[in-house]
């Protein structure tokens, strides 16, 4: 087939961080042209800050992807007070959304800035300094993992859920080196947007693992991040002892403690100082003024909320609950109320331990040989830290404690992206659009690749059918 990678194209016009059109109007505090040579070790980090830019982005995971993953699920509510989010909200999804083409144009914005310092690394002059060595060695292992992690967002947005009966599928384009100008690439298999991103994980642990390498803080893809990642990305592919394995190693790395009084949540989410359950996440600046730009804007002012469903779910004295009162209370947004001064800011949380811990419960009770005794222990890591008044011996080992899990993870990660593709994975139905819909078979939908990708004289090939499965 006759297919071509258009974004890069768009990319290549000026260099990698600027765009032909007005599309982009903010740019990096530091990049490097496309066409120029990486002769420093600062040309890797320059390269790598510009890539971490993109990703906290709100066309990407500074908005758009965490976004969606909610409102497009049972959780949310939309007051129509503004249309951000609406159509995505009520199913009304077309090709032309620009939501879906600004996911789409800065997931492969981040992945050719990752796969340029992979290629230089993998090219380095003989001129290079010894000392700069591991500089580089740590810029790669996060191209590798950042890479990773768009990939993984891009295929479970635009490619179905990975499962047998969907591994032969369409997911997106596997980027494995810079792709330049007119270069013709296809997407690839959601099995091997899979293999891809595993393959990533591995090299960024091998070259995190290098002599010299230093230690990342929690906004940036660090060693317990990539584990994070690697058990979420394993729990997706139902590889459930690789799940265990690397939501362990992530526990083990990050250290850190699940939080149990009301002042504590609520300071983990109304602070940019990390919190003992961060592993990575989007790191904002107290400054910083992002108007509509803001995932805080959209549930404190653009009518996005949390379903009286989910709140109906908490527990009279869950440490959560005061917290996601507000949006309902004081018009402010859950989670994303903002630092106090400021309601537009807020780290957005990425990987947390909470998660591992759900990650645990979930592979323990879903494996083969299940070990239910285990999926107990875990589940209560996080249930019986937010709602004092649970009762362990309430919780079952059997297998009914895969019900508990999906309520838990409703109710901990509501916010914070997941519920869309949970939902998928699980191959469960639900009803959204405030019940407008009911039981909709959100596993076999699959958001529709943009137009301006697919009608360009480069363009890949749409996804045969997506709109055959929209809620009716």
């Amino acid at each position: 087939m006759k297919k071509v990678f258009s974004i890069l194209c768009i990319i290549a016009c000026v260099g990698f961080f600027y765009s032909c059109n007005d599309f982009l109007t903010e740019k990096p505090a530091s990049s490097l042209l496309y066409e120029e040579a990486f002769d420093r070790a600062s040309d890797f980090e320059s390269v790598m800050n510009g890539a971490f830019w993109s990703l906290g982005s709100h066309r990407f995971l500074g908005r758009n992807v965490l976004a969606i993953g909610d409102v497009s699920s049972d959780l949310t509510t939309h007051s129509r007070r503004t249309s951000h989010f609406l159509n995505i909200f009520n199913y009304i999804i077309v090709d032309t959304d620009g939501i879906l083409n600004e996911i789409w144009e800065f997931g492969y914005r981040i992945i050719n800035g990752c796969s340029r310092v992979i290629d230089a690394g993998n090219n380095l002059p003989e001129s290079f300094l010894p000392q700069d060595i591991p500089i580089v060695h740590t810029q790669m292992s996060q191209a590798y993992a950042v890479r990773a992690l768009a990939t993984f967002y891009l295929t479970n947005i635009f490619g179905l859920p990975y499962s047998p009966a969907n591994r032969s599928t369409l997911g997106v384009v596997n980027v494995t080196e810079t792709v330049l100008p007119f270069t013709r690439v296809e997407r690839a298999t959601v099995a091997e947007n899979y293999a891809h991103i595993l393959s990533d994980i591995a090299k960024a642990k091998e070259y995190l693992a290098k002599p010299g390498v230093r230690s990342l803080s929690q906004a940036y893809m660090n060693e317990a991040a990539i584990y994070a990642l690697e058990a979420r990305v394993k729990l997706y592919m139902k590889d459930y002892d690789g799940a265990i394995a690397a939501a362990n190693q992530a526990i083990a790395l990050r250290g850190g403690s699940i939080v149990s009084t009301v002042d504590d949540y609520e300071r983990m989410y109304r602070s940019l100082f990390p919190s003992s359950e961060d592993i990575f996440f989007i790191a904002k600046a107290e400054d910083d003024q992002l108007s509509a730009n803001s995932l805080n804007t959209l549930y404190n002012v653009y009518g996005v909320g949390i379903a009286d469903t989910v709140f109906n779910l908490f527990a009279e004295n869950d440490i959560r609950l005061p917290l996601l009162s507000t949006v309902h209370t004081l018009g402010l947004g859950g989670k994303f109320s903002g630092i106090f001064g400021n309601n537009q800011v807020s780290n957005l949380p990425v990987f947390r331990l909470p998660e591992q811990y759900l990650i645990l419960a979930e592979a323990y009770a879903l494996k083969t040989t299940p070990n239910f005794a285990k999926a107990k222990e875990y589940l209560l890591e996080v249930a019986a830290k937010r709602n004092p008044d649970l009762d362990p011996n309430s919780i079952p080992e059997t297998a009914d404690i895969f019900n508990y899990i999906v309520l838990e993870r409703k109710l901990e990660l509501v916010q914070e992206g997941h519920r869309f593709f949970d939902l998928r994975r699980w191959g469960l139905t639900a009803n959204v659009s405030n019940g407008l819909f009911t039981d909709f078979s959100i596993y076999q939908f699959v958001f529709p690749i943009p137009f301006l990708e697919v009608n360009s004289r480069w363009g890949v090939v749409q996804t045969e059918g997506w709109h055959n499965n929209l809620p009716r």
